[in-house]
């Protein structure tokens, strides 16, 4: 099966926004999920069940973000079977990752009691937020299967030029959650539980909207392919080998690049309870603002991979210089208006003064983050499109060795400053040390 899709047209700036745009309102949507549950918590509740949810979100996260290769593999090996104008990988693609999700998804959640007793032992977290974390965890992990399925199919239609339809995807998970999340907590008092619950429901509803969406883009791209033949393709061994390999090794930089983040999250736990807090809604903005900048670089995943497939040069290289060129200037924006408008968003997610004033002092070094991490966004993007992903992994774990160096020389003398400090330092240390591996890569690719 080869139908012709798509023309891979030379790439201009303002493809690069309109590529960019549906992808930054989907990032953007996602974590919406965490910024609703918050905001209820921290306006309905209390201290103790935000710091609660905080701590559950991030422990959520491990699950989520450890299974990142899900979406990255998919968007880069889809990407380039785009280019090469070979629908039947494209195809295949897709019913390799979504099945893989629900199944990773279906085992954690059985597991779950283990796992979560597991987790929990890193986090040294008072009783009342303990609790609080596990009935949130609890609930929300019913959604799990369908919300790694759908990072798996974001993935796809990423790699495939279509972020509109990713979006689309949010949007109806977020249509789901806000009246859920208000529904259970203000007016049936469930608490954390109700949160948790919501999302686990939205999650569901997100996942049916985007199989919806893909059987239409199968369809305009020349139907499906007859059972034998996808069959076929998707147990053959060079690209099931190819998939492991890649996968393997995401994994391994995604568990190095969790455990960065999951450290983080424990250092604020040693903080107190008011840290913590004041730390779960600075996360947000952490957050927003990565899956803001992410667009740029999936739009480089996209682009650059295709222009791999299509062994297209010329391509890569602008694919590659304008998406970053776009990169920096979104994290100067991003920066500056977090900074800017940070106090008046902090005060809307939650209402303890003490929280607010912790939030508050540790702006400033919250907004610094997408200005000197946005290299590190970008070189994912460009790295997940030509499936380089050793390089990846060998970064990922040099960078958070780094981080944890920085931890313990700052945090003993510094404090909270020093826990900010060297998690800044850690961004700056994942770009860094992607660069090495660029010069082979570009006299690999020269070879076109």
């Amino acid at each position: 099966m080869s139908t012709t899709h798509s023309s891979h047209k030379v790439l201009t700036r303002q493809a690069v926004l309109y590529g960019a745009f549906p992808i930054m309102l989907a990032n953007a949507a996602a974590p919406i999920v965490g910024f609703v549950d918050t905001w209820v918590i921290g306006n309905f509740v209390g201290r103790e069940a935000l710091a609660g949810i905080g701590l559950g979100a991030v422990i959520f996260g491990i699950f989520y973000w450890g299974f990142g290769f899900l979406r990255m593999s998919t968007g880069g090996l889809s990407a380039q079977a785009d280019g090469a104008d070979d629908q039947r990988a494209v195809q295949a693609h897709l019913f390799r990752a979504v099945p893989m999700g629900f199944a990773i998804g279906l085992v954690i959640f059985l597991f779950q009691g283990f796992l979560i007793d597991g987790l929990m032992q890193f986090f040294p977290a008072e009783m009342a937020v303990d609790n609080g974390a596990r009935s949130y965890l609890h609930a929300r992990l019913w959604g799990l299967p369908a919300t790694l399925s759908s990072i798996a199919l974001m993935g796809w239609f990423i790699g495939l030029a279509r972020p509109a339809r990713a979006l689309y995807m949010q949007i109806v998970l977020n249509l789901i959650n806000a009246p859920l999340s208000l529904l259970f907590v203000a007016k049936f008092g469930w608490g954390l539980h109700g949160v948790g619950i919501a999302s686990a429901i939205a999650e569901w509803g997100g996942l049916l909207a985007g199989l919806i969406l893909a059987a239409f883009e199968i369809k305009s791209r020349g139907g499906f392919d007859k059972i034998a033949a996808q069959l076929t393709t998707l147990l053959d061994m060079p690209a099931l080998k190819k998939l492991g390999t890649a996968n393997s090794n995401i994994f391994i930089r995604t568990v190095a690049l969790t455990l960065g983040f999951t450290f983080f999250s424990r250092a604020a736990t040693e903080q107190g309870t008011t840290f913590l807090a004041g730390h779960a809604v600075l996360l947000q903005f952490i957050t927003m603002i990565a899956l803001v900048l992410d667009s740029f670089a999936h739009v480089a995943e996209a682009r650059v991979g295709a222009a791999y497939g299509a062994r297209d040069i010329k391509s890569f290289d602008r694919a590659v210089r304008l998406t970053t060129e776009f990169s920096f200037i979104f994290a100067m924006l991003c920066g500056l208006t977090a900074y800017l408008f940070g106090p008046f968003i902090i005060d809307q997610l939650t209402t303890d003064a003490e929280v607010r004033a912790s939030a508050r002092l540790y702006l400033p070094l919250c907004a610094l983050a997408p200005i000197l991490g946005f290299g590190a966004w970008q070189l994912d993007g460009i790295y997940i499109g030509i499936t380089r992903t050793a390089a990846m992994r060998n970064a990922g774990v040099i960078a958070v060795a780094i981080y944890l160096a920085a931890h313990y020389i700052l945090e003993p003398k510094y404090g909270g400053y020093g826990v900010w400090a060297a998690f800044l330092i850690y961004y700056v240390a994942r770009g860094l040390t992607m660069l090495p591996a660029w010069p082979g890569i570009r006299r690999d690719l020269s070879g076109f």
